[in-house]
């Protein structure tokens, strides 16, 4: 006997993500990972910490010349993070 009720496993996923407001948290962790692919390796490696706090993301940098190279690019950063995030994630980025 066949279900007439069966859906894939996607449309489930999807489902239960948009029930339980997940999406938001979904793209900031989707954002968090994509940081390697964006600054590169050399960079990911300095870097100690990111996380995302009320619209912006903290990112804790072992070099602090390094630090002044990522603050001019900033606005680029985070225009490029939102973009493989698929969404705006974040406003800004505080480096520290």
């Amino acid at each position: 006997m066949r279900r007439s009720n069966i859906r894939s496993i996607s449309e489930v996923i999807s489902e239960y993500v948009e029930a339980y407001k997940l999406k938001g948290k979904l793209s900031e962790i989707t954002l968090i990972k994509s940081w390697p692919e964006v600054v590169g390796d050399k960079i990911a490696a300095k870097t100690l910490e990111l996380k995302i706090q009320h619209r912006k993301l903290f990112v804790k940098i072992h070099s602090s010349i390094l630090r002044q190279e990522l603050m001019m690019i900033r606005t680029e950063l985070v225009k490029r993070l939102n973009d493989k995030a698929g969404e705006s994630v974040i406003d800004e980025m505080v480096l520290f």
